[in-house]
């Protein structure tokens, strides 16, 4: 008796492979997710420490649709990594680290009224992630390789036009 594994049934292994490797990557990643409650014009900060260089993301989210937040990250030695406005209901932005330090998540509430935000910041870990995306990549091509492959074996005939 052989056991013979297809194409398609290899491209899918590679996909689902791929994607529980991506998924313990973003899982065990380094982040740090807090609630808050901001009257006028109060600032909370969210430090993280993160290591070596890659890039990081913040989410911000509230209740509200109508927002005037402003967002900085801000590294150890007081340089600005990241600035944005934010008057939306759900932002999320990324920002680029160059090595290993804290940094910290400055949020301002600009508007009148007090707001409820989750925020979370963490690291992407984008160096770590990029073998489980090759392996879902190369699936992803064997599944389009495979199905290629059937759907130029398979000959359909056509019936002739009538030009009459």
């Amino acid at each position: 008796m052989k056991f013979r594994i297809s194409l398609f049934n290899i491209g899918i292994l590679l996909i689902i492979s791929g994607s529980i490797g991506a998924g313990i990557i973003l899982f065990e990643a380094n982040k740090s997710e807090e609630n808050f409650h901001l009257d006028n014009s109060d600032v909370v900060t969210l430090p993280i420490k993160i290591d070596g260089n890659g890039i990081g993301f913040y989410l911000i989210s509230s209740g509200n649709y109508q927002n005037n937040i402003l967002a900085k990250v801000v590294d150890s030695h007081g340089n600005f990594l990241d600035i944005r406005k934010i008057t939306n209901k759900i932002t999320v932005d990324y920002f680029r680290f160059e090595h290993s330090d804290q940094i910290t998540l400055e949020i301002t509430n600009l508007s009148d009224k007090p707001v409820q935000l989750s925020v979370t910041i963490g690291d992407t870990r984008v160096q770590e992630i990029m073998y489980p995306a090759i392996l879902i990549f190369l699936g992803a091509l064997i599944l389009v390789f495979s199905g290629y492959k059937k759907l130029h074996n398979y000959i359909t005939e056509h019936p002739d036009e009538n030009n009459s």
